[in-house]
């Protein structure tokens, strides 16, 4: 098992930013994240806010509908295999959270940049 004691901030910041990275289309609680990166919840969200200036959650939703953006613009895919290839398996909960970040649907977002 790994000493996760010499780990600093920047470090634990650093691989949960990788973890998050890695692979869009898993959603990681933050205790499940926390885990992986080798401290506990509360240090995870203390120090991933200090050195990148957002939460946990605002990053990891920010880097899913980026790519859920570009999947509109240069795929044919549903928005259905859109949201799961971003980590969602509910469809309402991506189209909510792409209109929260966006300020559209994804179906409008589509239509508006000419897809549809």
């Amino acid at each position: 098992m790994q000493d996760y004691s010499t780990l600093t901030n920047k470090d634990i910041a650093a691989k949960a930013r990788a973890l998050i990275l890695a692979d869009l289309s898993i959603y990681d609680s933050v205790p499940a994240l926390a885990k992986k990166a080798g401290t506990n919840p509360y240090t995870l969200k203390k120090v991933f806010k200090e050195m990148y200036g957002e939460s946990v959650f605002q990053f990891s939703r920010t880097q899913r509908m980026e790519l859920a953006q570009k999947l509109l613009q240069e795929t044919n895919y549903t928005l259905q295999t859109i949201g799961e290839m971003v980590g969602y398996s509910e469809g309402n909960n991506f189209q909510a959270s792409f209109k929260v970040v966006t300020g559209m649907t994804p179906g409008a977002f589509r239509r508006r940049i000419g897809v549809i």
